[in-house]
């Protein structure tokens, strides 16, 4: 099947290696140019509005045409291409559709105890080593090892908390092996 077929899904077919380097290239350049440029424009003496719309233009539209400009690099099917070279890394470390109990459990320990350490650091403040000085570290802390948490806990887990955000959603509970 060809790139020039219109009935078929186009062909992912790797370009030409300094194609597929430029396109590469050129979307990795818009990124670092975007975020190199805005602590340029933070720390400037310009007006908090002109900052604001700066900002937003280099992180948000400078890498689209960026990415414009690569795609026009590497054509339709090296874009295909690389986006399927892509989406096979986050693939490989996606978490697994089904893990084992001792994991799950370790899982639902660290996905909880964030929660239950915030809660008991309103009353507690004296008791955690810095107080309330220290307190944005904690949380910050909780919030990398609740994400960690999500990877351990596996692909079951993201549909369960997907079915919280769905009305027509219903909790299906297994059967006990002695037959209850």
């Amino acid at each position: 099947m060809s790139a020039a077929n219109q009935d078929g899904p186009i062909e992912a077919v790797a370009p030409p290696t300094t194609r597929s380097w430029l396109g590469v290239g050129i979307f990795a350049f818009g990124w670092i140019l975007a975020l190199t440029l805005v602590p340029f424009v933070t720390n400037s003496d310009l007006a908090t509005s002109i900052k604001a719309t700066l900002t937003t233009l280099l992180v948000v539209v400078l890498p689209k045409v960026f990415l414009l400009a690569s795609i026009a690099i590497l054509g339709k099917p090296g874009f295909a291409y690389l986006k399927g070279v892509v989406w096979q890394f986050f693939r490989r470390i996606a978490p697994p559709p089904q893990v084992g109990k001792w994991r799950y459990r370790i899982g639902l320990v660290m996905f909880f105890l964030p929660v239950v350490t915030s809660m008991f650091f309103q009353y507690f403040q004296p008791v955690f080593e810095g107080g309330a000085e220290a307190r944005p570290y904690y949380e910050r802390a909780g919030d990398i090892v609740q994400i960690i948490a999500l990877f351990v806990l596996g692909g079951d887990f993201w549909d369960k908390l997907r079915s919280l955000f769905v009305r027509e959603a219903h909790a299906v509970f297994p059967q006990k092996a002695g037959g209850n």
